[in-house]
């Protein structure tokens, strides 16, 4: 066998070595979170999509809480409502996870989530990020993704 061959194959069973470690890794992530993330985002998916400020602001982190003094940010929170009524949702799918640590909210872990939520007016994706402090989850951040925001953007041409 030739020397660049045996180099090649070497290269790609390294590579493929890499690609299945970084799954397991990825899974073992994942599967941390199954029991305490996912039913934690489904009891409170129905109170997110309310569009009231006063079933939301609980479920916010302090960061978050804050964030949300602004009148600018509850208002884009109800522009929220043209997906309607929330009426069902898949299981939430593990995005990422990552440390963080700062003077004001000390160790915190941040795990991302994607859902995908039937409304009303049709399908929508929510893209949140919950705050671990090791005894409850919090939401840090949230946007959803619809249709019905880029018909909006997107007026058609005469």
């Amino acid at each position: 066998m030739s020397l660049i061959l045996r180099r090649s194959l070497i290269f790609f069973g390294l590579l493929l070595a890499g690609l299945v470690l970084y799954s397991f890794w990825y899974g073992i992530k994942a599967d941390r979170y199954e029991e305490t993330a996912i039913p934690y985002l489904e009891s409170v998916m129905p109170k997110l999509t309310s569009w009231r400020y006063d079933q939301l602001r609980p479920l916010l982190s302090p960061v978050a809480r804050a964030d949300f003094e602004n009148k600018k940010l509850q208002a884009a929170y109800q522009s929220f409502s043209r997906l309607g009524r929330f009426q069902s949702m898949e299981k939430p799918r593990f995005t990422a996870s990552r440390a963080e640590s700062s003077e004001k909210s000390g160790d915190i872990e941040l795990i991302d989530y994607q859902v995908a939520l039937q409304f009303d007016t049709g399908p929508a994706l929510i893209k949140i990020t919950l705050v671990a402090d090791g005894k409850a989850y919090h939401i840090q951040h949230f946007g959803f993704h619809s249709e019905i925001f880029a018909a909006e953007s997107n007026p058609p041409a005469n």
